[in-house]
């Protein structure tokens, strides 16, 4: 029994042979595009199955609420819950800018109150145990973030003859942007009458 390579008898096996593959071929390309049309790209939610690219789980979306940033200078503060300002004289009755500091102090009904240099050394203050801590704490927080919010402290900024300095505000209640504005005024008043 010769098998001949060239002859009929193996040319009718290769025939059946590519006639299958031609036919596996169209079906997987048949497949595909029903496939496509059933799950067209785009449209994800209008078909009752999922494609099978996609979890079976796909949680809603939902909006990200957006929190308007406060000023640290600025929280929210009944008026009533505010002490009224006290006519005070802060500096033709001080015999320096300690007692200056600690008028401003009592004209405001504040805890204490500090001022830094930008690199968080003492500049002033009213007095009182947390002075150096606060000055170098509260300087490195403001200077990274100036609208950084702290209960019962409130900071802000000024410029005296060139030198960028920080306030540092204690205070029992919230002090609205008015009355912190008032005392930045205060403060500029007493810097330019002591130094």
């Amino acid at each position: 029994m010769d098998i001949s390579l060239t002859g009929s008898g193996y040319l009718l096996p290769m025939v059946i042979v590519g006639i299958v593959v031609v036919v596996v071929i169209a079906v997987v390309i048949f497949q595909r595009r029903s496939k496509k049309r059933l799950y067209p790209r785009g449209d994800t939610d209008a078909s009752p199955y999922p494609p099978s690219h996609r979890l079976d789980y796909q949680p809603e979306s939902k909006s990200i609420p957006v929190i308007q940033p406060m000023l640290a200078s600025t929280p929210l503060a009944r008026t009533a819950d505010v002490p009224k300002p006290k006519d005070i004289d802060l500096t033709n009755t001080s015999k320096d800018m300690t007692e200056s500091l600690e008028a401003l102090v009592g004209k405001y009904s504040l805890s204490n109150f500090t001022i830094a240099t930008a690199d968080g050394l003492l500049f002033g203050s009213s007095g009182g145990d947390t002075d150096q801590a606060d000055s170098a704490t509260y300087s490195e927080i403001f200077k990274n973030d100036p609208l950084t919010e702290t209960p019962g402290v409130v900071l802000f900024g000024l410029t005296h003859k060139g030198s960028e300095l920080i306030g540092i505000v204690r205070a029992k209640t919230p002090l609205p942007n008015k009355i912190v504005q008032q005392i930045a005024a205060d403060t500029k008043v007493i810097l330019n009458w002591w130094i």
